[in-house]
């Protein structure tokens, strides 16, 4: 058959073979080029098989991340900053694309980093009632402990039943969410109370309890605890039945989720 074929083709005129030449070897040789951009180029330009899993970068240090990113060769950019009462400012909070997420060298990373604590200047509250101070204060972003009693000696007194001052002080500065004790002009002797147990509570019910016992939450520290809802308390500063006195500040641990 093929030699029928080549007998038919060596019969044509020659002015019919040589241009049907010149189309062949132009088609070919383009066909050669598809398979080269194709099969090599393509797969080196695209670096196709090169995925590896993108770091985790959350909870590290812009400055940790930037390093590790440049270790396989990409690179990032911070698209929001955000205020975070639980990381210090510069900690990432959110990445994307996210950990595990297969990716290339050369992938840029979009950033959320913490702000560390929006901080709030502590409002003056002397003179006003308990119920007035507390709703200043909640407005402001801050929350009210508790109150005890204190006479004011000062040489213009404020009205018996108002605050005389604040734990911390009016002009401190305190993150957003952070607690003032608030000490009111009720002339009182000195009484003593028992500390009651706060731990597996929510910071709220442990507020109300120590307001009903006449003491104070002091400070406020968070801990990481997966095992528990944030807020929930994991510790505190004075054992359950001590005998404190009254208006004594009783520091706190609580569960955070990052």
């Amino acid at each position: 058959m093929m030699d029928k074929l080549r007998d038919i083709w060596n019969r044509q005129p020659r002015w019919i073979r040589i241009p049907a030449q010149w189309i062949a070897l132009p088609i070919i040789a383009a066909f050669a080029l598809l398979l080269i951009v194709d099969e090599i180029i393509m797969p080196w330009y695209t670096r196709q098989g090169d995925e590896f899993p993108a770091p985790d970068l959350v909870n590290q240090s812009i400055h940790a991340a930037q390093d590790r990113l440049e270790d396989i060769g990409s690179s990032m950019k911070i698209a929001e900053r955000r205020f975070s009462p639980d990381s210090p400012d510069g900690t990432i909070l959110e990445q994307r694309p996210p950990a595990g997420a297969p990716i290339k060298h050369g992938r840029v990373f979009s950033l959320v980093v913490s702000r560390g604590s929006e901080l709030i200047d502590v409002p003056h509250v002397r003179g006003y009632t308990p119920r007035q101070a507390e709703l200043i204060l909640t407005q402001a972003g801050l929350h009210v402990g508790g109150h005890a009693g204190e006479r004011d000696t000062t040489s213009n007194p404020v009205p018996v039943g108002t605050v005389v001052r604040t734990i911390p002080g009016a002009g401190s500065s305190l993150p957003r969410g952070g607690v003032i004790n608030l000490l009111v002009n009720e002339p009182t002797d000195r009484r003593s109370t028992w500390c009651p147990n706060l731990v597996g509570l929510n910071i709220e019910e442990a507020r109300k309890i120590l307001r009903d016992r006449a003491l104070l939450i002091g400070s406020v520290d968070r801990r990481y605890d997966t095992t528990l809802l944030p807020g929930t308390i994991i510790a505190q500063s004075h054992a359950p039945g001590e005998e404190l006195d009254a208006g004594i500040e009783v520091d706190l641990v609580i569960s955070r989720d990052q």
